[in-house]
């Protein structure tokens, strides 16, 4: 073979091994020992901001977002010769575009290091656009829920096994108490990219708490190395101070499951986790019984939905009267499970997994059937005010159920009202409000529930357009002996007064209470003063001689 064969053949070699690389990367880069770019071929301005020339003499590290930098530095500085790095989230600093940033080290190159860089194709770069922790990088527990999740519907169509591993730091605080604030940020900033780069994607890795943090994974990598990684890196920056690692695996695989209560039962693990302060859910325990609460959690949503759809499940009324007559203004209707099952853990699990729109729905037809029924009696119909949580106002199936049951139902639904809760889980006050004036028009009062003194319950009154505001039960327990609870009661009320908002007060347990209450400007009480919750309301019967506005104390038969 002549020397000009074997030239064309090695620039054809070159060639074929650029197309290639362009096949999978939306930009390549060579970096020299010393990590300044020394080749660049591609999509550089779009995606950088700089074009090759601007990016020629660069330090690579200096391209990219700030919170980025370190986990890839500390990648790049710890390849060996002939070793590659799995792919890595980035996003570039200039342009903010999100990327995959993958890396090889390639023998007799000097100590060289070539990079493929691309912005399609991995949903791990979607996670880029949220909510990351300062000190280690990591994905925020809510963004690296939703990211798992995600990641966990790729790799079930895509036939991969997916693990997750949770790491709670034992001793972190001691390690902060006897190391250098630089030397807590250097570990932090190491530990964060050290969990990212075994992480499938090379970013589905979170910070769900101060100490605790979550690391989802390829099946086939021992979640148990996480615990020795983090454990030396903390002994390098602080000897004898370093940090215990406890960690606990998860076999993510969805087997029957469906997506939807695949995700709410990981989301409840997750929150279990990081929640957990007894002595009887350690991390020991939580080891060895983390593959059975996922079974569990989902064995408990099937039960809980089934409970929902049957209504199985009773309703309870408490009365909310007028501070100025005692007269009842309408029941909040409240439920009971059997067994004695708390209502309040009850309806937090529901919330946590998503379902509570299913427990809403059917609180609402229980309702509507329950006044249905005095009109059978032939007795004045109450006026009942059903939860509704914020999560289900979230969603549009939700909405337009409830619509359906409300024009279908209008004989009664004029005698129904909603109490808004979980008011921080309506992200759209402007979809909200529109939503909730929706159902206004149609008759129905609408209530938002523990409104207090912080600057979200005034945006929400700002926002949302209501009938009632019920004032947090937390300012009605101590206001007889606390000034600044009556100083903020009576500014709340005289705002809903001039706002034409009437107020309801619950929790009052006292005479004494309901006196101040009512001084204060506050128009309504709620609680055992008046009534423990009832499982009958009863009702005058309905005289064909009296008009439907005749009444006796305690009745009213209308939202007036």
């Amino acid at each position: 073979m002549t020397q000009n064969a074997k030239m064309n053949d090695l620039r054809d070699d070159k060639e074929r091994f650029v197309a290639f690389s362009f096949a999978a990367a939306d930009l390549l880069i060579e970096l020299d020992r010393s990590g300044v770019i020394v080749f660049v071929s591609g999509a550089a301005k779009g995606i950088t901001g700089k074009d090759i020339k601007e990016l020629m003499g660069l330090k690579f590290e200096e391209v990219l977002d700030p919170l980025d930098r370190r986990v890839i530095s500390y990648l790049l500085g710890n390849m060996s010769e002939g070793e590659r790095i799995s792919p890595v989230a980035a996003r570039m600093a200039s342009t903010n575009v999100s990327s995959i940033v993958g890396a090889c080290s390639l023998p007799r190159t000097h100590g060289h290091i070539y990079l493929t860089i691309n912005v399609s194709g991995l949903p791990a770069a979607q996670s880029l656009s949220v909510h990351r922790d300062s000190e280690t990088g990591l994905l925020d527990k809510n963004d690296f829920v939703k990211l798992a999740n995600d990641q966990l519907s790729l790799a079930s169509e895509t036939g991969q096994e997916l693990e997750l591993t949770l790491l709670h730091m034992d001793n972190i605080r001691d390690m902060a108490a006897n190391t250098t604030e630089q030397g807590m940020d250097e570990f932090l900033g190491k530990m964060g990219a050290v969990l990212r780069s075994y992480s499938y994607g090379g970013d589905s890795a979170g910070r769900i708490d101060g100490d605790k943090y979550g690391v989802l994974h390829s099946k086939s990598f021992d979640g148990k190395l996480l615990q020795d990684k983090v454990e030396i890196l903390s002994d390098e920056v602080s000897p004898g101070h370093g940090v215990k690692v406890s960690p606990s695996s998860i076999d993510l695989d969805k087997g029957q499951l469906s997506s939807e209560n695949a995700s709410n039962a990981l989301m409840f693990v997750v929150n279990s986790f990081v929640s957990n302060e007894e002595q009887d859910f350690s991390i020991q325990n939580l080891a060895d019984g983390l593959q059975g609460r996922m079974e569990t959690t989902m064995n408990r949503i099937s039960t809980l939905k089934a409970v929902f759809q049957k209504h199985q499940f009773k309703l309870v009324y408490q009365p909310i009267v007028s501070l100025i007559d005692e007269h009842i203004h309408h029941h909040e209707v409240l439920c009971r499970f059997k067994d004695g099952e708390s209502p309040y853990e009850t309806v937090t699990f529901a919330e946590e997994v998503g379902i509570i729109l299913d427990l809403d729905l059917a609180v609402v037809k229980k309702s509507i059937e329950y006044l249905k029924s005095f009109k059978v009696k032939g007795t004045q119909t109450p006026n009942l005010a059903v939860n509704i949580s914020g999560h289900s106002l979230e969603n549009d199936g939700f909405i337009d159920s409830l619509n359906y049951l409300i024009d279908q139902n209008s004989d009664v639904s004029s005698f129904l009202g909603l109490e808004v809760t979980e008011t921080s889980q309506m992200k759209d006050l402007i979809r909200a409000d529109r939503v909730l004036q929706t159902f206004r028009k149609k008759g129905l009062h609408v209530s938002l529930d523990d409104m207090g003194a912080g600057a979200a319950s005034f945006e929400y009154i700002r926002a949302l357009n209501t009938d009632f505001v019920k004032i947090d039960g937390a300012y009605v327990r101590d206001v007889l002996n606390n000034k600044r609870d009556q100083a903020i009661l009576r500014c709340m009320a005289r705002l809903c007064m001039d706002l034409k908002i009437g107020t309801i007060a619950e929790m009052v347990e006292t005479k004494e209470q309901a006196t101040l209450l009512k001084q204060a400007g506050v128009d309504y009480g709620q609680g055992w003063l008046f009534s423990k919750p009832v499982p009958e309301i009863i009702a005058p019967k309905v005289k064909r001689t009296v008009t439907m506005n005749a009444r006796r104390k305690g009745f009213k038969t209308g939202w007036g």
